[in-house]
């Protein structure tokens, strides 16, 4: 009589499964790990490129800010400046208008440009200056006045006929000014004038 095995051997499970089981577990931890420090590689770029980002931005801002400030400022002192100026300018030209006619007193004459004379000669042989003579000559140039044909006019104290006991140097002293001079208005070049001559008396004081 045979007996039957009670305690039968188990079975040996295949021992190539839990080896290939193992394997794959591991591919997929090194798959995340990997996959991770990817990420977390990209992260650390994105934000040093973004900490930079903001010291440029402030950098630009910094310079322009500056220009802009330059710009400003330095654009209104101008022209206050130019403004100012030409208020001086404009002031001065309105005092100059003003004033000369009021200084160009007494008789004035009408003088033909003779041989020889110049227009700055002329003023000069009349005590006039050149600018009062080219006011009250505006339409002459001085460079093209012509022997006999240019007329100027010239301002002068007055005239003076001479009387008994009249000699230039009487006649210079009474009017204030040089016997030279007299002499040099009436175009004489000896100290001698008739009676009842008419002499012309230059302005004591150049004007």
């Amino acid at each position: 009589m045979e007996f039957e095995d009670r305690n039968p051997k188990p079975e040996t499970p295949n021992s190539g499964l839990p080896m290939a089981v193992l394997l794959v577990l591991v591919g997929i931890i090194c798959l995340l790990l990997y996959a991770g420090w990817h990420l977390m590689s990209d992260d650390a770029s994105k934000a040093s490129d973004l900490g930079q980002e903001p010291v440029v931005v402030e950098k630009m801002q910094d310079s322009v800010v500056v220009d802009t400030d330059t710009t400003l400022s330095s654009a209104p002192v101008s022209v206050e400046t130019e403004e100012i100026k030409s208020e001086e300018l404009k002031a001065a030209v309105k005092s100059v208008e003003t004033e000369k006619p009021l200084n160009i007193s007494g008789e004035k004459l009408s003088h033909t440009v003779k041989d020889g004379e110049t227009f700055y000669g002329i003023a000069n042989k009349f005590n006039v200056s050149a600018n009062t003579l080219k006011k009250l000559n505006p339409s002459v140039e001085p460079s093209g006045i012509k022997v006999g044909v240019t007329k100027l006019v010239i301002p002068i104290q007055g005239y003076h006929v001479v009387g008994p006991g009249d000699i230039l140097k009487v006649v210079a002293k009474k009017y204030d000014i040089t016997v030279e001079g007299l002499m040099a208005a009436n175009g004489k070049t000896k100290n001698f004038a008739e009676r009842g001559e008419k002499l012309i008396i230059p302005k004591k004081v150049k004007e």
